[in-house]
């Protein structure tokens, strides 16, 4: 069966421009509305789009998978930073402080020979320098926590920019069938003119010819109106679907579409068994991937929870170069420097519960986060056999559709002969031609529903 021409997804620029039968790659001209009626404006780009490039255009382009990458980008800092924690930390210090004058105290001896001895002396600038080094040890299990729920947590970012990836590109992808879509019920629609308008020209030269009445002419104008009309809303939704696919792609507002594919190509591949589908949009899609390495980052969240219960352990090192120096005795306005090395322990023997509460917060959103991804699972079940039913129904409905419209086509001929031969009245050609047009957008809704739901089959395997 010869599939018509108005589910080709070519959408000319006026009706009385409109070329012959297109095929693929031709351009869907809603941008071609200004260019061709000689708007002045500048030349336009002409961007050329399959289903599978307006996907992956629509990921480099937008805003959101930006924002998705940055959030990666945050989160391997982060990990960063939690690796840093286990690393040895350097800390130099300086100070300079005014004090007040104090009298003085000397020895009330003294060596002869020589002056009293000062032991405390009037200093009123004081100076002091550190350099200190610390080294954590072991704290209870909170620095490995830390470090591998960073890591979980980065997993769950870069399943998480997946998510958004995947959803683009769905979006990209039903966009892009809807324009096709759209380009096809235009040119029903201006089939359904051109049919109009033949029958009101044959019914003028009825009418002129006495083999028809008045009531006949007016019918056939009225199906012309019908026609403007249908044409007119026709093109108001191919020009908005264009404008959503455009938006979507961050295309300048002067490009033009050059759309792929027709509704009267080849429709989409029956899909494999279940099981399989199943299995592949287990392990593709990146939803169940966040949610396990969520849960793994608050298993390790909840070990960082628990560390004040057991005892921390760290090294300090510590280099001071003081003018006065305090460890030297007496004191004396001069620099000398000192060092101290040493371990620190530290144990929080009762904290009145808030670790051990702080810890079962973390096991109880660990338990929520575990039941969220196996209702996660569930639903990606249901949603890819689901999406598998309605691909398959759409496939089959094409062919119900495509022979419907064969019928109304040879019932549209029919009438017309029947009319001409004065066998029929103008209302069976009505009734025909009203028919057709019902038929034509149902094919149209058949086949686009096909690629539609396919492109839904897609998102839910992960694709």
């Amino acid at each position: 069966m010869t599939t018509p021409a108005h589910l080709d997804a070519t959408l000319p620029p006026t009706p009385a421009a409109r070329p012959p039968r297109a095929h693929r790659g031709l351009l869907v001209a809603a941008a071609a509305l200004g260019v061709v009626g000689g708007l002045g404006q500048a030349r336009a780009a002409v961007v050329s789009l399959t289903a599978d490039a307006a996907a992956e255009r629509a990921v480099a382009a937008s805003h959101a998978a930006a924002a998705a990458w940055e959030r990666v980008s945050a989160a391997e800092q982060a990990v960063a930073a939690a690796d840093a924690g286990a690393r040895p930390s350097i800390t130099a210090a300086a100070s300079a402080a005014k004090l007040s004058s104090v009298p003085e105290f000397r020895l009330p001896f003294a060596v002869p020979g020589q002056a009293p001895l000062v032991l405390v002396p009037d200093i009123t600038t004081a100076y002091a320098t550190a350099l200190r080094l610390q080294q954590p040890i072991y704290a209870g299990g909170a620095i490995d926590g830390t470090r591998l729920a960073a890591r979980h947590e980065a997993e769950a970012s870069r399943a998480g920019r997946e998510q958004t990836a995947a959803d683009l590109r769905a979006a990209a992808r039903l966009a892009y069938w809807h324009a096709v879509s759209g380009a096809a019920a235009v040119n029903a629609a201006r089939a359904r003119r051109e049919r109009a308008a033949r029958l009101l020209a044959d019914t003028q030269s009825l009418y002129a010819a006495g083999m028809a009445v008045n009531a006949d002419v007016l019918a056939a104008r009225e199906q012309v109106a019908s026609a403007d009309v249908a044409v007119i809303a026709a093109r108001t939704a191919a020009a908005n679907a264009l404008a959503d696919l455009g938006s979507l792609l961050h295309l300048d507002p002067g490009d033009s579409i050059a759309l792929a594919d027709t509704l009267a190509g080849p429709l989409p591949s029956q899909p494999p068994p279940l099981a399989e589908l199943e299995a592949e949009a287990l392990a593709r899609r990146p939803e169940p991937a966040a949610a396990a390495a969520r849960i793994a980052a608050l298993r390790a969240r909840e070990t960082v929870a628990a560390a004040p219960l057991r005892p921390a352990l760290g090294a300090l090192a510590e280099l001071d170069y003081n003018r006065p120096n305090q460890r030297y005795f007496p004191a004396s306005d001069r620099w000398r420097d000192s060092w101290s090395v040493g371990l620190s322990a530290s144990w929080t023997l009762y904290d009145g519960g808030r670790t051990r509460a702080n810890a079962a917060a973390r096991r109880f959103d660990r338990r929520a986060a575990a039941d969220d991804r196996e209702e996660l699972l569930r639903t990606v079940r249901l949603e890819v056999a689901n999406d598998r039913r309605n691909l398959e129904s759409t496939i089959a409905a094409v062919a119900a559709a495509d022979a419907a419209h064969a019928a109304a086509v040879e019932r549209e001929v029919a009438a017309r002969e029947r009319h001409a031969a004065g066998l029929a009245a103008m209302v069976e050609i009505l009734d025909a031609e009203a028919q057709l047009a019902a038929a034509e957008q149902q094919q149209i809704d058949a086949r686009s529903a096909s690629w539609i739901a396919g492109a839904v089959l897609a998102r839910a395997l992960g694709q």
